[in-house]
């Protein structure tokens, strides 16, 4: 299964840092670093934004940017995620999470074996990272390797 992790950098250049190594050998206090296992950067973080936002996902994977970089191989990389996904976390309720979770949960991304509740866990993290990001003038970051 790829890995995935979200993080908080204050820009494309000192993101790119974790190309080599990912971000567990990037000196990252671990309030800064959310597990992403199974959430692909790019479709599943783009249905959340559209959970979240209201907006069509159309939209948004049109707007959708290239990766900050690419590993050597291919195969890793990290993408910005986008401010208006930022800021919708940053903005979501702690009470809303579960609401949110289950909705998003029921995307076809997540298949046919999803969790009824959705991710809650997962959105309540990313939630608190994308305000710690907001407060600090940072973007969040998505490492991935497949």
């Amino acid at each position: 299964m790829p890995a995935h992790r979200a993080n908080i950098a204050g820009s494309d250049s000192e993101a790119a840092r974790f190309l080599d190594g990912g971000v567990y050998d990037a000196g990252l206090d671990a309030d800064d670093l959310q597990e992403a296992k199974g959430i692909d950067p790019f479709v599943m973080l783009g249905t959340l934004e559209a959970t979240l936002t209201g907006r069509p996902y159309d939209e948004i994977a049109d707007g959708q940017g290239d990766p900050v970089g690419l590993g050597d191989d291919g195969g890793s990389g990290v993408v910005r995620v986008r401010g208006a996904l930022t800021t919708a976390l940053a903005d979501l309720a702690p009470g809303r999470v579960p609401e949110i979770a289950a909705t998003w949960g029921r995307t076809e991304e997540f298949g046919p074996d999803a969790d009824a509740e959705g991710p809650v866990e997962f959105l309540a993290g990313l939630s608190a990272l994308g305000r710690r990001a907001m407060t600090r003038g940072g973007d969040l970051y998505c490492w991935f390797s497949v």
